[in-house]
């Protein structure tokens, strides 16, 4: 199978310095050229001084997914193996640029944002931190040998993967379960304190769990008024919260 990526390496980085690299990956039927241009990092990358990594998913034309453990499309029909893919994607980087190991980090929207959670699951040996966007966890079971921080981007008023509960998992008909059963159960398998702080402004609800294993976290940012769609920087500058966060939460 031919598979390809999207590379942003930001000009003026020190020869030789191990870098942090973020992957961001795509929604379902839809290309690594769109969240690019979506999502706004390389316009953090180059102030932050990261790489990112923009993966194409497998399928034909418009229909390219990710084999998120049990959604969706091509990539799950074909048992496609994306972890595989995105090994070869560090070691072809690898090639260009020294990485640093301790700072990989993955984000996504929808089929992309449920693929950061599986990574997160099976990979938690290669991710320090994840970003989902408008996605939850399905991966079951989920048993990370390593905490993993974890921040959640999701609008309230979604009606794919709603924040509640409901909707269906494309070829499962499973319900998604709720974005909060999702953020606790994380924050219970990073041993976080149990009682989170919130807080509330006019644009989002902010749930941070702390006293996390491996100085890990746990947060959450719900978006009040939007739906299935990766946030306007007008709106919330995720781009730049997810890099922070990113940034704070190393391999320790």
């Amino acid at each position: 199978m031919e598979r390809t990526y999207i590379l942003h390496i930001p000009s003026g980085l020190p020869a030789g310095q191990p870098t942090a690299l973020v992957f961001v990956f795509h929604g379902y039927s839809e290309t690594a050229s769109l969240i690019q241009q979506a999502s706004g990092f390389n316009e953090i990358s180059d102030k932050g001084g990261f790489i990112v990594v923009y993966p194409n998913g497998s399928g034909p034309g418009s229909g390219q997914s990710w084999n998120a453990a049990g959604c969706c499309g091509y990539a799950i029909q074909n048992n496609v193996d994306d972890q595989a893919f995105i090994r070869w994607i560090l070691a072809d980087v690898g090639t260009l640029t020294k990485i640093d190991t301790k700072r990989i980090y993955a984000t996504g929207f929808s089929n992309g944002a449920l693929l950061s959670y599986r990574l997160a699951c099976e990979m938690s040996d290669t991710f320090a931190a994840v970003a989902p966007v408008a996605g939850v966890l399905i991966s079951t079971p989920c048993l990370p040998t390593q905490p993993v921080a974890v921040i959640d981007f999701h609008g309230m008023t979604d009606n794919v993967v709603p924040y509640a509960e409901g909707g269906v998992v494309p070829g499962s008909g499973q319900p998604f379960p709720p974005v909060e059963k999702s953020i606790a159960h994380w924050a219970n398998l990073d041993g976080c304190a149990d009682s989170p702080q919130v807080e509330q402004s006019a644009v989002f609800t902010h749930t941070t769990y702390s006293a996390c294993q491996s100085g890990s976290a746990v947060e959450l940012y719900a978006v009040k008024g939007i739906g299935h769609s990766w946030p306007s920087q007008y709106v919330v500058p995720a781009a730049q919260i997810i890099w922070d966060f990113f940034k704070a939460h190393p391999k320790s």
